[in-house]
């Protein structure tokens, strides 16, 4: 049953990022903001996939990977570094004031305290460790996927985005299991392991919707 809903899940999230991206290039930061703020908030829940215990954010981690793939292809890299920096800021926004949220002592009718608590006491130590590893992911990437696209200018979009990803998502999955979930998750080695396997999965199935790029977006690509 996770299986149907995760192959889902990847249909649905890249047919949001190819609808923002035709919207134009706020709808596709915003979309990569959201993206990156769910990872975070996700990664907490756990799930059984293919046989192994994971976390339920790979495919936004994947997703937002995409996102900023095709601001840097269609918006160039400036506007690409300035949507990382807008992104983080974000992110570091909703860590602090998820910590204000906790801290004002709830009424006698609230029933919700616990279930925010549960959600948010272990975000700090998630979200900084998940920024730097992102951080540093993304900046990967991003000179990563551009050198392989100056490489080899008349390959598909696909094949930089998946060799680009590839190493970077090898990278984030090591330091970010490390640094964030250690003494969180059940088993570290099943993260590591399928948290990848399940991210190289998904590289490949936003496969078919680079080829949908061409056909929705009509202004031509910058060249990086």
């Amino acid at each position: 049953m996770n299986e149907i809903t995760f192959i889902l899940h990847i249909a649905a999230l890249m047919s949001f990022v190819l609808l923002a991206l035709r919207m134009g290039k706020e709808a596709l930061i915003a979309a990569l903001a959201i993206q990156v703020i769910l990872a975070n908030l996700f990664v907490m829940k756990q799930m059984e996939c293919f046989g192994l215990h994971v976390t339920c954010a790979d495919v936004y981690t994947v997703g937002s990977i995409f996102s900023m793939n095709l601001i840097q292809v269609y918006f160039g890299k400036k506007v690409a570094n300035r949507a990382l920096k807008a992104v983080f800021f974000l992110l570091f926004l909703v860590m602090v004031m998820s910590q204000f949220q906790l801290r004002y002592v709830p009424s006698k009718y609230d029933g919700m305290h616990h279930a925010f608590a549960a959600i948010l006491n272990d975000t700090p130590r998630i979200m900084i460790f998940s920024f730097l590893s992102a951080l540093i992911a993304q900046k990967m990437d991003m000179e990563l996927f551009g050198w392989i696209r100056k490489k080899l200018p008349k390959t598909p979009l696909f094949l930089p985005f998946a060799l680009s990803s590839l190493v970077t998502q090898g990278f984030d999955t090591l330091f970010f299991s490390y640094t964030a979930l250690y003494g969180i998750v059940h088993s570290m080695r099943d993260i590591i392991v399928m948290s990848y396997l399940i991210k190289v999965i998904i590289i490949f199935c936003v496969a078919p919707f680079t080829f949908f790029v061409k056909k929705w977006i009509h202004h031509d690509p910058v060249q990086v």
